[in-house]
């Protein structure tokens, strides 16, 4: 007769039920010296016996193993040679049990506590004149298999309970995850105006896309407001105390970008008297702001592809790799899957932008804002110049919604200032007040951005050539070429942005260069947009 209690204490140290039904297993096949042996469970739903020794379960619900019998009938099972035939079309049963020996048999125990509702099944595989009289013959093993059940019916309890726990907080950690991103949302409704479903929507998904670690893709048309988009999810990460860097890839010239992005170290090039720390490794701790990084030269892309890859860079002239820890976020207001199919952008670089689409929606797209940005553009002007606008009149209002707004919000912003700049003091702006800049665009049906001609056409036709008889040249009085030139760039230039309301992209059509000159003629001769 074997000592089974004895080993009452080793199973009473186990903390867990799939070290416990191991070492069960290991203590029964080893004591009888057994061939084979495993411990089943129910699955959660019911429908599988599992063996999590084996990685491997069987169906309770289709009968084609003995397992499914011995759970319902709550009857052993003891099977010879013989009767082990009729269940081999159970390729997993078969395999486990494998030959049988002359002497040898499988026998099938069901575990069952009612009071627990604990079910399990033993199955042994080895001697047929040990397992055949073990559950009967045998008390001691009969005691040692109830306080195995007991242990393990207590432990199961206790996993269950802090499953329980597990699922409690994970779940509340998604409800104050989800409270604080609303709350880090409704925080943006001053800066990002309306209450549109769009941009509640779009509140909504800056909240998320700053809580990620993703690369971030602003994507809208002109004026429509990537930057603040942009500003608001470096505002909302963890990275809002360090700096955000901003760069705009269309307005600065293609040999000068690289050095602006990576820096240089001195005699890197001509004119290279100092080291110049580049805005990669300003940017370090913080956000790097891309902006038009659609226009960016594909020398670049592969460089700064490198660097979001590896965190490191090199100065321009320099032999030392630096290292960046940055969030990009990008911005344009071009397709930049049609440049990719062009060959104008890299693809590879493309999709590591795109980890976090946004897009920003154009004013047309959420019209019922339009009232709430004129106050809020109201409300602006009289702030810094100190006036009082009292409101906008029903009529002016109602223009405004009747407009395409091709220069979404930056166009009526520039709008309302200069409403406001011809309205009295506590007056309300009135639609004369716009002049001829809404009387035109409420006339005009919306349409696409004209083509070149068409644009030089419409500047033509609105006052604006470029012949000096509008410009109102003196030939005579020209005293220096040079600066008469460059006064003379500037007043077309300054016209040109005027006529579009600030639209670059329009402007350089209509004079024919590229945006990226334009932006540098505008920078050099300190042409501000309207």
């Amino acid at each position: 007769m074997r000592n089974w209690l004895a080993y009452v204490t080793d199973l009473a140290k186990e903390r867990r039920t799939v070290d416990l039904q191991s070492r069960f297993i290991q203590i029964v096949v080893g004591e009888l010296k057994l061939r084979e042996g495993m411990l089943l469970t129910p699955s959660c739903d019911g429908r599988q016996l599992v063996c999590h020794a084996l990685d491997t379960s069987w169906s309770v619900t289709d009968f084609d193993t003995p397992f499914a019998h011995v759970l319902q009938n709550v009857v052993p099972m003891h099977l010879g040679a013989e009767d082990i035939v009729y269940w081999q079309s159970n390729r997993a049963f078969a395999e486990f049990v494998g030959e049988l020996g002359l002497f040898e048999a499988v026998n099938i125990y069901p575990l069952v506590r009612r009071d627990t509702n604990t079910k399990l099944v033993v199955c042994l595989v080895g001697d047929s004149d040990a397992l055949s009289s073990l559950w009967h013959d045998d008390p001691g093993f009969s005691q040692f298999v109830d306080v195995f059940v007991n242990q393990w019916s207590l432990l199961s309890e206790m996993e269950g309970e802090e499953s329980r726990r597990r699922a409690l907080r994970a779940s509340l950690s998604d409800i104050e995850k989800r409270a604080h991103q609303q709350r880090q949302a409704a925080s943006l409704s001053a800066t990002l105006i309306g209450d549109s479903a769009p941009m509640l929507r779009l509140r909504d998904q800056i909240a998320n896309a700053a809580s990620s670690h993703l690369s971030v893709l602003v994507q809208g048309e002109t004026g429509s407001g990537k930057e603040l988009v942009a500003r608001a999810v470096h505002d909302l990460s963890s990275r809002n105390t360090q700096p955000f860097v901003p760069i705009n890839c269309a307005a600065i010239p293609e040999h000068l970008l690289e050095s602006e992005l990576f820096g240089h170290v001195k005699g890197a090039f001509s004119g290279a008297v100092n080291h110049k720390e580049g805005l990669i490794a300003q940017a370090n701790g913080g956000t790097l702001f891309l902006d038009e990084i659609g226009d960016m030269p594909m020398s670049l892309q592969a460089k700064l592809l490198r660097v979001l890859e590896s965190g490191t860079f090199r100065p321009v002239g320099g032999h030392q790799e630096q290292q960046s820890d940055f969030r990009l976020v990008s911005a344009t207001h071009v397709h930049l899957l049609e440049k990719v199919r062009a060959g104008e952008f890299r693809q590879d670089l493309y999709y590591r932008l795109l980890q976090y689409p946004l897009h920003v929606p154009a004013l047309a797209q959420r019209k019922e804002d339009i009232r709430q940005l004129c106050f809020h553009f109201i409300q602006q002007f009289n702030q810094q110049h100190g006036t009082s606008i009292r409101d906008i009149h029903f009529q002016a209002l109602d223009a405004l919604l009747g407009y395409s707004f091709p220069g979404n919000v930056r166009e009526l912003k520039h709008l309302i200032e200069y409403a406001c700049a011809q309205t009295a003091n506590g007056e309300a702006i009135k639609l004369a007040t716009f002049g001829a800049r809404l009387n035109m665009s409420v006339s005009s049906s919306p349409a696409p951005a004209p083509a070149t001609d068409d644009v030089r056409a419409v500047c033509d036709s609105n006052g604006l050539s470029t012949s000096s008889r509008v410009l109102n040249i003196d030939a005579a009085s020209i005293g220096d070429l040079k600066q008469a030139l460059m006064d003379f760039e500037q007043r077309i230039i300054a016209d040109r942005l005027s006529q579009f309301d600030g639209d670059t992209a329009k402007v350089a059509e209509s004079l024919g260069i590229p945006r990226r000159t334009l932006t540098y003629k505008c920078r050099k001769l300190e042409i501000k947009a309207p």
